[in-house]
């Protein structure tokens, strides 16, 4: 490689990493010049957009941040925004849920918050209703699948009544009867976690939530959809998918 090949490589890779410094410490700053505040408070805004931009920048704000995430804590935002999922207005739920996420996300202490918010009464209301609009059932199932895995990821701690409840796990195993293939997946990694953990038990999966019986017309779905050019690719990967899930529930039933 020429010097001034070199020369520009490094300076490419120095200028990746002074941006990516200078939105953490973006970020950070938020707090000391009092926006999180501000920002925080327009979530009682009168106007729903209003109220949605700022559940927007908060969620923004606080990805992959554990700084901002404390900080929005303390300021009492998750509340808030828990409050704000349960809007009448879409728009505003949905951005409310992903700063939700982005706020607890690998924090052990923002999840320890949302639990005594009651966030997983919040989480099953919406995976039972099949009146709530897709997008936001997707996002929900998705933080389920990242609490999950957050639970496994720290077996030290007991793991929460709330991921062996039968009604909670009956409307995970539902979701595999979704015409979204998106959904269908997203509920499958949340099954899959769920099934590792010592606390469910195998006959309830079977018995109350008929995940074999939903497994099997789930493979027939995507036998059919493997025959499509357009789908196969995702089929076959669906397919690979849901065949673990059935590995372990099957593994997990045998030890019943």
């Amino acid at each position: 490689m020429l010097k001034s090949e070199r020369g520009c490589e490094y300076r490419m890779e120095t200028g990746k990493e002074s941006r990516t410094d200078m939105r953490s410490r973006i970020r950070a700053d938020l707090h000391k010049i009092g926006a999180l505040s501000v920002i925080i408070r327009e979530l009682n805004n009168l106007d729903p957009e209003m109220r949605t931009t700022s559940a927007w920048i908060l969620g923004k704000a606080s990805q992959n941040n554990p700084i901002v995430q404390k900080q929005v804590l303390e300021l009492g935002g998750l509340k808030k925004l828990m409050k704000m999922v349960k809007s009448s207005f879409l728009e505003e739920a949905s951005k409310a849920l992903y700063a939700v996420s982005a706020l607890i996300r690998n924090n052990l202490d923002g999840q320890e918050l949302f639990y005594a918010e009651a966030g997983d009464l919040m989480l099953q209301d919406i995976l039972s209703n099949s009146s709530i609009d897709t997008a936001l059932r997707k996002k929900s199932v998705f933080l389920v699948a990242d609490l999950v895995e957050s639970q496994l990821e720290t077996r030290n701690n007991a793991e929460l009544p709330f991921f062996s409840n039968r009604f909670f796990l009956k409307s995970l195993v539902d979701l595999t009867a979704s015409t979204d293939l998106d959904l269908q997946e997203k509920a499958l990694i949340a099954i899959k976690n769920l099934l590792q953990f010592r606390t469910t038990k195998a006959i309830v999966f079977k018995q109350l939530c008929g995940l074999d019986g939903a497994l099997e017309r789930m493979r027939q779905q995507l036998q059919q959809l493997m025959a499509e050019e357009n789908w196969r690719d995702y089929a076959v990967d669906l397919e690979s998918l849901r065949r673990e899930v059935e590995l372990i529930f099957l593994g997990k039933l045998e030890k019943v």
